[in-house]
């Protein structure tokens, strides 16, 4: 259930006008923030109204301002293999350099290469925190390693019964299936006709 006191989406801006050209001032924060749609990936991820703990250290270097952390979270989604519903705790770790425009190297793209800059006085680690429990979360989650998932031939849970099978006979073979079926039909007829 979602926490009405927590504020809606992920906001993570932080004011930083007191770290800004002062090299080697530093601070920690500490934000809880509610998802406001599915963080993480497409398999397993935070759910919407979710809280998202995130732990932050802003350091003033020479180039900008140098972020480390951590984003805190529990992740939900269905294992890969019997589609059971799981939960995972995780803490997904952040880094990130906010950098003074006029520190960029001479012709490099900061869109294009992905570099945040420190334009104002505040810096949002919303992207930061959305994009690191992307990372953290399982491309394939699981429910346990051994996991035995479900049937591929009719979406049984082989947990149930790990037994359960078919009896599969390779397509290439299946006419002469047919035959030995004739055939034992056909000797049943004969074993009738010469009893009477």
């Amino acid at each position: 259930m979602a926490d009405p006191m927590l504020p809606a989406g992920l906001d993570l801006r932080f004011e930083v006008i007191d770290l800004i050209h002062r090299i080697g001032a530093h601070r920690t924060e500490e934000r809880i923030v509610r998802a406001d749609e599915q963080v993480g990936s497409p398999v397993m991820g935070v759910a919407a109204g979710d809280p998202i703990d995130v732990r932050a250290q802003l350091e003033s270097v020479e180039e900008g301002i140098f972020i480390t952390g951590s984003a805190d979270a529990t992740l939900t989604g269905e294992c890969s293999r019997c589609l059971d519903p799981i939960t995972e705790d995780v803490s997904a770790p952040i880094g990130e350099m906010f950098t003074y425009p006029d520190k960029l190297e001479k012709g490099i793209d900061p869109e294009e290469d992905d570099i945040p800059l420190l334009t104002g006085d505040t810096i949002d680690l919303g992207h930061q925190v959305h994009d690191a429990l992307a990372v953290a979360a399982p491309f394939t989650p699981l429910c346990r390693e051994d996991c035995l998932g479900l049937c591929d031939q009719c979406g049984f849970r082989m947990e149930d019964d790990p037994d359960h099978e078919h009896v599969i006979i390779d397509p290439r073979l299946s006419s002469l299936a047919a035959l030995l079926q004739d055939s034992d039909g056909a000797a049943g007829d004969a074993k009738g006709d010469s009893a009477q």
